[in-house]
């Protein structure tokens, strides 16, 4: 699962403040939409659509919290802020793998038992 990151003083930030909560409320669903399709920040107008109205992302192209695209929005300096779809990827394999051997130490290597399906006994980490 990944995570769409809103600092902590962004609800009162000058940007905020003036495209005000309707286009917030925008600004946050679709920054989560974003993470959950990993999107890169990028927000097809059909799905700008789906969570908000042309008035409210007009209000954030216009405060600066979006970039107008010829097909839909993008989220202001995205980079650098939330993880790319290639951070949370790795993340992701990364993760399944250390799961993974935590499972073989766990069921294998602690009670000495050498299984012909798991990767880590065939290497001869029992």
């Amino acid at each position: 699962m990944a995570f769409f990151r809103v600092e902590d003083t962004f609800g009162f930030h000058h940007k905020a403040v003036l495209a005000g909560n309707a286009a917030v409320g925008l600004w946050t669903r679709a920054g989560s939409w974003s993470m959950q399709t990993l999107s890169d920040g990028f927000i097809p107008d059909v799905i700008a659509a789906q969570l908000g109205t042309t008035a409210q992302a007009s209000r954030l192209v216009d405060v600066g919290l979006w970039d107008r695209l010829p097909t839909g929005y993008a989220f202001h300096e995205w980079d650098g802020r939330n993880p790319s779809k290639g951070d949370v990827v790795h993340m992701r394999e990364t993760k399944g793998a250390s799961a993974q051997y935590g499972n073989h130490i766990k069921w294998h290597r602690n009670r000495s038992q050498i299984k012909d399906d798991c990767l880590w006994c065939q290497r001869g980490e029992a």
